[in-house]
């Protein structure tokens, strides 16, 4: 949060405008299941998000999510800023079998994600045809 607030300072030295905060790596309460482990660590991230929304109210916050693996590549990287364009919605919690990774969910995650940004591109594409 430190870092935030000089960060916002610094900019605002430089006369550049900020309005919004992306917070990242964030755990949602929907995807814990029963992990107490898990359900600690958004008790405690909650504390932090509670203070960024008290703090900084006019500015716009958008959380990412926490994910299993490293963004690498540009599909995987546009499927993860689409969530800049459109909150991220958790997938609904599921019951892992055997030998289940969690990789189906996350390829789902990213599916829904992609969804999203071809219908946000095709409303773009109507625009523009609109506008000619």
């Amino acid at each position: 949060m430190y870092e935030t607030e000089r960060l916002v300072q610094e900019l605002a030295k430089f006369e550049i405008d900020t309005h919004n905060i992306v917070i990242n790596q964030v755990i949602f309460p929907d995807v814990v299941g029963a992990s107490a482990l898990l359900e600690a660590r958004v008790r405690m991230q909650q504390k932090y998000l509670d203070q960024y929304y008290d703090l900084y109210e006019d500015f716009h916050i958008i959380k990412m999510p926490l994910l299993e693996e490293e963004v690498r590549g540009v599909p995987s990287l546009r499927a993860f800023s689409a969530n800049l364009l459109q909150p991220y919605n958790p997938p609904p919690p599921r019951q892992l079998g055997a030998g289940d990774s969690g990789r189906e969910a996350a390829l789902a995650a990213e599916v829904a994600a992609l969804k999203a940004r071809v219908s946000q591109l095709e409303q773009e594409l109507a625009a523009a045809k609109a506008g000619k």
